[in-house]
Parts: structure tokens; C-alpha cells; sequence
């Protein structure tokens, strides 16, 4: 066998067997799928490259935070680690760290736990007697949680909610107390209370005539009540004002 016949067989088994004749270790081979998932870490954009030998970078810069799969790996002639995370898209390790996959055990996250402790309270709140501060607390604290949602004519909850749904909703869930669905019938509901005299937590406010009030909110202490206001606010807590005072409240609870 001539002599460049024999370098190019033993060129070719060196490769066959994953040894790079050049001395630069061989790339690995695309996996099915993504292998794992990293994070950018630098301060500044990080570049991404044609390829991780001599490449040209391409018009695609990574910012902090982002997060990219990696689907290849390969170590340059300098012994520099990079990944492939595109088609054609080379980016150096060392600006990376990896993501941890999420666990899938039954370990309950801190927002599952603080509602499973919200249901409970709610659960509690139903047995306790009429006229006790549990129910209170509980109308009070899930009024609170509604804060924020959208305000929508007719809409019975639980993502938006016009004035008197918010009642009906907050009543219901928290002390399985009907107060019906409009102003006109929860301006009936429990016992009056003199506007002067101070309010309870939980109280119901109306504003407006004796009989069709145009808005109700629920007291939440402090000076305070929750209602929901209008399309451009919708569900608020807001504080009482001698200009804005109620002109009927009852105490349902």
C-alpha cells in the first residue's frame, strides 16, 4: 500500500473511532432532543457564532436572563466549551450556567400552600356562628384578594366583576351568605347601621337613593373598603372621604 494511501486509512480510522487527527476533539453528534437548558449570565449581549472553529458571528446577541436549550456540545482547539443552540448558532460556555429542571414531586409550591390555607379559613369561616369575627375576617381577606381585577357590567366573577357581583362573590365564597346579585336586594340584606357611628369589618356601604343605591363596597377596616369602581380602574381599596361618605351601610354578617 503507497505511503498517502496509508495516511489517508489511518486518518479515517482515527475519526471512525472519535479521535480527531488534527488534534482538536471531535464534535458530538445532534441529540434527538434538547440535552439541557441554559441561562445567560454575562453582564453584557453574548455573541453568537456560525460555528465554534474560526466562525463569524451572527446578527443575534443574547441578553442577560435569557434562557436557551442547548442541542450540541463541542470543546474548540483552545479547550473552550461551547454550545449549540440553533441550526447554526455557537455560543461559549463560559457565559452560561445551567437551569435546573423542575422537579416533579409533591412538593407543594408556596403559592399552592397559601391557597390550600385560604380554602380552609373559607371552609372554617361557613361553620362559624353568624355574628362572629371569623366570618369577618374571612370576607375581609378574600375582598382584599380581588383587588386588581377588571371591572365588566354584569360580570359574575371570579376574573372580573361589576360592584354588586364582587359582593355577591366575596360573600358567598367566604361565608356561604347570599346577598343576592344587585345593590337593590343587598341594600336589604342584615340589619342598618348608622353611617356616623362607625363601621365593622365587613360591613356592606352603599351609595345612592334608600332603595337603588348605585354602588356598594365592602368595609375592610381601617378606614378602608373594596369595590369595584369602573372600566378604568376596576376593583379597588380605597379610603373613606367626608366628600365621598356612604349614605347607608348594613351589617350582614
Amino acid at each position: 500500500m503507497k505511503k498517502s494511501n496509508m495516511i489517508k486509512f489511518s486518518a479515517a480510522a482515527l475519526t471512525f473511532l472519535g479521535i480527531s487527527a488534527t488534534g482538536v476533539k471531535p464534535v458530538k453528534q445532534p441529540a434527538q432532543a434538547a440535552s439541557k437548558r441554559i441561562k445567560v449570565i454575562s453582564k453584557q449581549y453574548v455573541i453568537v457564532w456560525t460555528n465554534y472553529q474560526k466562525g463569524r458571528h451572527v446578527a443575534t446577541h443574547l441578553k442577560k436572563g435569557s434562557s436557551h436549550f442547548v442541542y450540541q456540545t463541542a470543546i474548540d482547539s483552545m479547550g473552550n466549551l461551547w454550545y449549540r443552540i440553533g441550526k447554526k448558532e455557537w455560543v461559549m460556555a463560559k457565559y452560561f450556567n445551567q437551569v435546573k429542571s423542575a422537579k416533579k414531586t409533591k412538593v407543594k409550591s408556596k403559592k399552592t400552600v397559601k391557597k390550600a390555607r385560604s380554602a380552609a379559613s373559607l371552609a372554617a369561616s361557613w361553620s362559624a356562628p353568624m355574628g362572629s369575627k371569623a366570618r369577618a375576617k374571612a370576607v375581609v381577606s378574600l375582598a382584599k384578594q380581588q383587588v386588581g381585577k377588571a371591572y365588566v357590567k354584569g360580570s359574575k366573577g371570579p376574573n372580573a366583576f361589576d360592584n354588586a357581583s364582587l359582593v355577591a362573590y366575596v360573600y358567598k365564597q367566604a361565608a356561604g351568605v347570599n346577598t343576592g346579585s344587585s345593590t337593590k336586594s343587598q341594600v336589604k340584606k342584615g340589619i342598618a347601621v348608622d353611617p356616623s357611628s362607625g363601621f365593622a369589618e365587613g360591613d356592606l356601604l352603599f351609595w345612592g337613593s334608600k332603595n337603588k343605591p348605585y354602588n356598594v363596597a365592602i368595609y375592610v377596616g381601617d378606614g378602608k373598603y373594596v369595590t369595584a369602581t369602573g372600566d378604568q380602574q376596576g376593583v379597588i381599596q380605597a379610603s373613606l372621604s367626608t366628600y365621598f361618605w356612604p349614605s347607608r351601610a348594613r351589617r350582614v354578617l
